[in-house]
């Protein structure tokens, strides 16, 4: 976040001018850089904590996932409480995981490796959605 901010100066002349300086405010990792999930092998969904609470998952047990075939995005919605079919969510200090390797064979979705892709929180649909379509660079920002 930049704050901007006016300084009166006085030049060596004596005359006044106004110095416009930005200050700038760390903000969370969510804010600073695009969020992104892992998915590890076509089994299993990692978000790092600070991702899994924009997500509106922390604090979670279970999930409800959705595939949109065409726009190759997941949607996982999460659940006050366990039903048929939904999908269990882990969670530690640092990260927020979702095992389900069936999910992934039952659309054929074919994540080789461990990659990371773009994901944010649709709140039309209320939940968190991933863009499984290409996979986000690894790392910073270029410049960060």
């Amino acid at each position: 976040m930049i704050v901007r901010h006016s300084i009166q100066t006085r030049s060596v002349m004596g005359e006044e001018s106004e110095m416009a300086l930005e200050k700038w405010e760390p903000q969370p990792e969510f804010e600073r850089f695009p969020a992104s999930a892992t998915i590890v092998q076509s089994r299993l969904i990692r978000l790092p904590s600070s991702v899994a609470s924009m997500l509106k998952l922390r604090g979670k047990a279970n999930a409800n996932l959705f595939y949109d075939k065409k726009r190759k995005v997941i949607g996982i919605k999460p659940l006050d409480r366990k039903e048929e079919g939904s999908a269990r969510i882990r969670q530690s200090d640092k990260s927020t995981s979702i095992h389900v390797p069936s999910f992934f064979r039952a659309y054929e979705i074919e994540v080789p490796g461990i990659k990371r892709f773009h994901c944010w929180y649709d709140e039309k649909e209320r939940m968190a959605m991933i863009d499984i379509s290409k996979p986000s660079p690894r790392g910073r920002p270029a410049g960060t």
